[in-house]
């Protein structure tokens, strides 16, 4: 049975729809299976929630999608609700992770509060503690490509976000090619060591250029970390589109430099497991000063 006065409704609202959970602060449980929203039907959010038994108290939310999806969203939540939506970005969260970015406002907010749900995940993992770094790949219309460090600083061990890369995503690499040159396709081929066909030849193309920037990173991880051997976790639409290509290429590496093999971990929702960590701490939600 749902707790309306314990319930904290979340929202992801990325670049081509919003996924919505909640988690319930009496028992600490979150709802595991995320929901998705179209944009064109923002206004059946309420009425979802209704028939799901939920009645939230409060709505922490997310958004790279731009100001109309915000407004929108904003004015369902109000109508149905009566609740305003609270807006968490790169500002929250900043006593549970060094966010090392010159403006802090600059890095968006899917990446920032997908890293909080990364580093909840982690922080009692022993390889963390120990200094092996945590690398998030998302595969999204961009691929973010984002490394977590546990670092001493003034004696104490402290979550650091060391940076990280942005390129564009696998079906927009594919789209690029297609509406920019006279004669490619949208590649609908397979990855293959040698492509004798155009569809194939692209498809290989995009799944090399993701899986090369994925390995910078985690070289990078490794030498950041003294050879602590980096943990890849991969979360995103367009993860199927690369993962043999980036699996086979990250065990290659492992073992051409004599490391265990550590395959990758599939995050289903980091964003809105970083709400959901961010809802659980005290004055859920407030900037850090």
């Amino acid at each position: 049975m749902i707790d309306p006065s314990s319930t904290i409704l979340l929202i992801d609202a990325g670049n081509t729809r919003a996924k919505f959970g909640w988690v319930e602060l009496g028992d600490g449980t979150r709802e595991s299976r995320a929901h998705a929203l179209d944009y064109g039907h923002i206004d059946s959010l309420g009425p979802r929630l209704d028939s799901l038994g939920v009645r939230p108290r409060r709505i922490l939310a997310t958004n790279v999608a731009g100001p109309g999806v915000g407004r929108d969203l904003e004015a369902a939540c109000q109508q149905h609700f009566g609740l305003p939506v609270q807006w968490l970005d790169g500002r929250h969260g900043r006593d549970l992770l060094h966010n090392r970015y010159r403006d802090a406002g600059q890095l968006g907010a899917d990446r920032w509060i997908g890293l909080l749900g990364l580093l909840n995940r982690v922080r009692k993992r022993p390889d963390w503690n120990r200094g092996a770094p945590m690398l998030l790949a998302t595969f999204g219309t961009a691929t973010t490509l984002d490394t977590l460090l546990l670092r001493a600083e003034d004696g104490m061990q402290r979550a650091h976000f060391l940076g990280g890369l942005i390129l564009p995503g696998p079906v927009l690499m594919a789209r690029a090619l297609a509406d920019h040159t006279a004669h490619l396709p949208f590649a609908e081929g397979e990855p293959t060591d040698y492509p004798v066909d155009t569809h194939d030849a692209i498809s290989s193309g995009i799944a090399a250029a993701q899986a090369g920037a994925l390995l910078r990173q985690w070289r990078n991880g490794l030498q950041a970390a003294a050879g602590q051997a980096t943990q890849v976790f991969v979360s995103g639409g367009g993860w199927p589109l690369v993962q043999p290509e980036v699996e086979h290429a990250l065990a290659r590496a492992q073992d051409d430099l004599g490391l265990r093999p550590l395959a990758a971990v599939h995050l289903a929702n980091p964003v809105l497991d970083g709400l959901a960590y961010l809802a659980r701490q005290p004055g859920a939600g407030g900037p850090a000063d």
